[in-house]
């Protein structure tokens, strides 16, 4: 299998690059769909590419008119208050969806909303459900990501799927996780068959500490000790910089 990475020198040059690609990507989606549905992460997705797409946007305002409307997705987030700095869904509203009419932020619930994580999870699943039924209510395992943006971390999760984790084997849309390793403790999160059914599925990988465990994910590494290596599939493509990238064996 041939692997599509894309190597930059630094993470400023990778978030920049990678802004660039994202808006050329939501173009060329948006020429065969009416809607456009992508999932995004926190992290270096939400801190380090999205105010370079801003910037983009900012700087070419024309690009918008030939997009078609774009439904934004919380790939995972933190159950927690709005008003918490750990939300993702505040970067998010802060650098694109407050910013540009063209997008629409679908914000998973916060404590409050219902009476505990497990209903909130499905309350928000059932509410993707609804969003992708235009016309008719459809299967949701037909429902897909047109793009996945994605980031890893130094063990190999990616959204909130950790190694070894009972999550892996879930098969809805979307999960929840009572306990994970990263604070705060209790999160949603897209399961893995549902990302892996995303048309284009991204990774945004910088620093030398996600080297080895990036090298294992595209050498096929299980995925319950490596969740990233369950996306090694066709339509991946792996961006990173070149402290992530100098354990790759340049010619797979």
């Amino acid at each position: 299998m041939e692997f599509d990475v894309r190597i930059h020198r630094t993470p400023e040059e990778l978030y920049a690059k990678s802004a660039v690609a994202f808006v050329r990507k939501i173009r060329e989606i948006s020429r065969h769909r009416s809607r456009v549905h992508v999932g995004l992460s926190g992290g270096s997705v939400a801190e380090g590419m999205l105010p370079k797409v801003a910037s983009v946007l900012r700087a070419n305002p024309h690009e918008l008119d030939h997009w078609a409307p774009v439904h934004i997705w919380l790939v995972d987030e933190r159950y927690v208050d709005y008003e918490s700095p750990d939300r993702t869904d505040s970067i998010i509203d802060r650098e694109l969806t407050s910013q540009f009419e063209i997008f629409t932020l679908h914000r998973p619930p916060q404590p409050g909303d219902y009476p505990d994580l497990r209903t909130a999870t499905r309350a928000y699943e059932k509410y993707m459900i609804d969003t992708f039924s235009v016309s008719k209510r459809v299967d949701p395992r037909s429902i897909a990501l047109d793009l996945a943006v994605l980031g890893m971390g130094p063990d190999g999760h990616f959204a909130s799927l950790f190694p070894s984790h009972e999550t892996l084997s879930h098969q809805s849309l979307m999960t929840y996780v009572k306990d994970s390793p990263k604070p705060p403790p209790q999160r949603m999160t897209m399961t893995v068959p549902f990302l892996r059914r995303s048309r284009n599925s991204w990774f945004i990988v910088a620093g030398s500490q996600k080297a080895s465990v990036l090298s294992h994910a595209l050498l096929g590494a299980d995925f319950r000790e490596v969740p990233a290596a369950a996306m090694n599939q066709v339509g991946t493509t792996w961006w990173c910089d070149d402290n992530a990238a100098h354990k790759i064996d340049r010619h797979i």
